[in-house]
């Protein structure tokens, strides 16, 4: 019986959120969590996952319909994962990537990252519909990315040749609990909005490009004053999107306040919990101080690590 195993990380959006999905760049970084999917031939179809079952079953009819395959194979796909689910970090992307890395392999003997990124961007809009294709990229490719969708069909993905410097690595998270609305939700708020105001999220969307600009400047530099002041300046036109819960704004302020920057992952909250905030202190133990009073947990992490990775093979 035929085997793969492929491993694919989390993410975290250093800056760019929501703009986007209007064509604006985002900065993203692979992060030190993994999903591993394997998959195995089987006489019957099985599962093994916490959650994302239709999503799994619509990743392989996606492989399938790509390469033409008109009987689906009976596979058994197991998925282990220390990406949390629901939090912004990626992790339905680096389901998508790994189980489209593994399909590919085992079916037709292919390793293509950049096939892989297509199919996995393709496979994502069963869960976003209007997305970015900015996680998928980000979660292939590892390291930084600089990303911009261009048109729907042209996405322009650039691995950047930058790492975070040692004196700039002082990233963490603050769990502020799983947010009641979904990306997908949160970026269909977004586009409402922005119907209705489109002048003001035009200049939201144009100011958070500048700071992302920024981001990468700064830590290609090493420069952690500009680093503080875009991040700053970039979680303030998320907060004018509507996309930072009234529960997550006293917390970001709150690290500002101690010589930090803070700011939300991925699509956000409205009204709870807005999931991880990445914040950026050059001592991280004040803010793992800081947390308790909150009740919220407060997890370092590294950023800038290796992307998809194929574990086994045949």
């Amino acid at each position: 019986m035929k085997k793969v195993t492929v491993s694919a990380p989390g993410k975290v959006i250093l800056m760019g959120e929501h703009a986007v999905v209007y064509g604006k760049p985002a900065l993203i970084s692979a992060m030190n969590a993994r999903l591993t999917a394997t998959v195995s031939e089987s006489s019957k179809p099985e599962i093994v996952a916490d959650e994302g079952v239709e999503y799994i079953k619509h990743i392989l009819v996606t492989v399938c319909e790509h390469y033409n395959v008109k009987d689906v194979p009976a596979f058994k796909i197991e998925i282990s994962s220390n990406i949390p689910i629901g939090y912004h970090l990626g992790s339905s992307a680096a389901l998508g990537a790994a189980l489209v890395g593994a399909f590919c392999y085992l079916l037709k003997g292919i390793w293509n990252p950049s096939l892989i990124n297509q199919l996995a961007y393709e496979a994502e809009k069963f869960i976003h519909i209007n997305a970015s294709g900015v996680d998928p990229a980000a979660v292939v490719s590892g390291g930084l990315i600089w990303y911009r969708k261009e048109l729907e069909f042209l996405r322009s993905i650039w691995q950047l040749p930058l790492k975070i410097p040692t004196t700039l690595d002082h990233f963490l998270l603050i769990n502020t609990g799983r947010p009641k609305e979904t990306t997908g939700e949160m970026v269909a708020y977004v586009s409402e909005k922005r119907k209705a105001k489109s002048e003001k999220y035009e200049k939201l969307f144009l100011e958070n490009e500048v700071q992302t600009k920024r981001v990468a400047v700064a830590i290609k530099e090493g420069n952690e004053k500009e680093l503080i002041d875009a991040i700053r300046l970039g979680e303030r036109t998320l907060e004018g999107m509507g996309v930072v819960s009234k529960k997550a704004i006293p917390v970001i302020r709150a690290v500002e306040r101690v010589g930090g920057a803070a700011k939300i992952l991925g699509g956000g909250g409205r009204t709870e919990g807005v999931g991880f905030i990445l914040c950026y202190h050059h001592d991280p133990e004040k803010i793992e101080k800081f947390g308790k009073p909150y009740g919220f947990s407060v997890l370092p992490i590294r950023l800038g690590e290796e992307g998809i990775r194929l574990e086994t093979k045949l």
